[in-house]
């Protein structure tokens, strides 16, 4: 009889821990509630999150510091993009988020954008927010991009009141067009050295050799092109590339740029 009461007492006991748990949310699980999800990374080759990403991973966090070094396998140090996603469970409530990074980003929930420090000034800065989010799974997404120098990025969020219901939609809008990069002093492809023409002021045809294969450009399709505006190692997924330039009509007015054939710079389309 007494190792039956001792038995019922377990199990009654048992029983209320877990209730209580369900029902009650310690200050620890709702900070970091979102530890077990993953971050989806899709790095860019270029500023614009364009075309299909070279390089995927997976991570249970998004802090990293590149030190202004390549962050992926076929990624330069420079102007190139990434873009973050995760589908994170949340209790309903208003939530802190803090993310400090260099260069810029642009940070949704559900497709909604809560913070753009796009042309803000706010590189290499601590960005801190509050935002109400509805109890259940949410999109996170962040639109990361990086120019030259250092880069890195460091993002956290924690729970601080209950209640709140579905996020508010604030305005919407899109990213600018970035300024193209500058013009390099020295470019060398499988298609040749073409320094010569980048110092002489001459068309990219001038330095072109083909490599022998099958389905390489040859001199006379380069030739067609128009001359490259902008020198640096391209590559064809860099056609349709948008950048605002700064010419003398008020505001700046974006071009599209394409790569060209021999792999050394773009030009205006």
């Amino acid at each position: 009889m007494k190792r039956f009461l001792l038995i019922t007492t377990v199990v009654v006991v048992a029983a209320v821990l877990i209730f209580a748990g369900a029902t009650t949310l310690s200050a620890q699980t709702k900070t970091q509630q979102s530890a077990i999800n993953n971050w989806q990374m899709s790095f860019h080759p270029n500023l614009n999150w364009e075309g299909h990403p070279v390089y995927t991973q997976y991570s249970n966090s998004l802090n990293y510091n590149w030190g202004g070094q390549s962050p992926a396998p076929n990624v330069a140090p420079s102007y190139w993009s990434l873009r973050a996603t995760m589908d994170a469970y949340f209790y309903g409530g208003t939530y802190q988020f803090s993310i400090l990074a260099d260069d810029e980003f642009v940070f949704f929930i559900d497709n909604v954008i809560y913070m753009d420090t796009v042309d803000q000034g706010l590189s290499g800065k601590k960005v801190i927010f509050t935002a109400p989010v509805s109890q259940g799974y949410h999109t996170l997404r962040i639109d990361y991009r990086q120019f030259t120098g250092p880069s890195y990025i460091y993002t956290e969020w924690a729970y601080i009141k209950p209640g709140g219901g579905a996020p508010p939609l604030p305005p919407n809008r899109p990213l600018p067009a970035p300024l193209p990069p500058e013009s390099a002093p020295s470019v060398q492809t499988q298609y040749g050295d073409f320094t010569p023409c980048i110092e002489q002021g001459l068309h990219q045809a001038e330095c072109f050799h083909s490599d022998g294969s099958w389905n390489s450009p040859n001199r006379g399709s380069v030739q067609m092109e128009p001359q490259i505006t902008i020198w640096g190692n391209c590559e064809p997924a860099d056609s349709d590339v948008v950048w605002t330039v700064d010419t003398t009509q008020d505001p700046m007015i974006t071009k599209t740029f394409r790569c060209s054939k021999s792999l050394a710079g773009w030009f205006p389309r």
